[in-house]
């Protein structure tokens, strides 16, 4: 039987030793923006963890070499992966925030937005690269890079409430720190249901308040926290 194409891009059809059809990969020149762009994808629906040269190429219907020639580091490639997806997260979140002109309304929104569960995709791969980045040395120093890039920006919108005048007189990044830490675990929680949507907001607004002496909305501020 002769190979013939069936409409699959990069594909080709040959037979096997008893005659029937096997599906055959070509090899062919991938730019490394759409095996990013692929990897991103299997990151998605499937994790962090399964972002390998066999997945992408899978998804792209390539041959795995041709995935390995365009991003010959496995390792790079999972990092490369998961900042592009934190990366375009920070993009839209500093969008949301500053598009408000006041500090704590600034605030306000960003914990909102970051307790939203449409974000799980994002949560999920966010957890995932802590505990892979411990063998993964290139992808712990993308989490680093990332987690510092949320540091400065977070730090920012308290700062302006400090001059402002609208939070107590703190030390910024001390503030970012706890936030930030708490956030992570919160967004933990939301993995797996544990807590409400209205429980997990509460802790974050109840850390803010703590530390910054500012109130957000009354039934925010109400929201009793679930034991159960």
């Amino acid at each position: 039987m002769k190979s013939m194409a069936r409409g699959i891009p990069g594909t080709s059809w040959s037979s096997d030793p008893n005659g029937a059809p096997v599906r055959r990969t070509k090899h062919r020149h991938l730019e490394q923006e759409e095996v990013v762009t692929a990897a991103v994808g299997v990151a998605f629906d499937l994790g962090l963890h399964a972002v390998t040269t066999a997945n992408v190429a899978a998804r792209m219907t390539v041959a795995e070499r041709s995935v390995v020639v365009a991003c010959p580091d496995a390792d790079d490639l999972v990092a490369t992966t998961f900042s592009r997806i934190v990366a375009t997260e920070l993009a839209e979140v500093k969008r949301e925030v500053l598009a408000h002109p006041g500090p704590v309304r600034q605030l306000s929104v960003l914990l909102e937005t970051l307790a939203e569960p449409v974000r799980a995709d994002v949560d999920a791969v966010w957890l995932e690269s802590w505990s892979l980045g411990r063998r993964n040395p290139t992808l712990g120093e993308a989490v680093r890079t990332e987690e510092g890039a949320w540091h400065v920006f977070v730090a920012s919108v308290v700062r302006r409430g400090v001059k402002s005048g609208d939070y107590l007189d703190v030390d910024p990044d001390d503030v970012a720190a706890h936030l930030l830490a708490v956030i992570d675990g919160v967004n933990a929680y939301s993995l797996v249901g544990y807590r409400t949507d209205l429980d997990r907001l509460g802790l974050l607004h109840a850390v803010a308040r703590t530390h910054l002496g500012t109130r957000f909305a009354p039934e925010a501020e109400t929201v009793p926290v679930s034991t159960g």
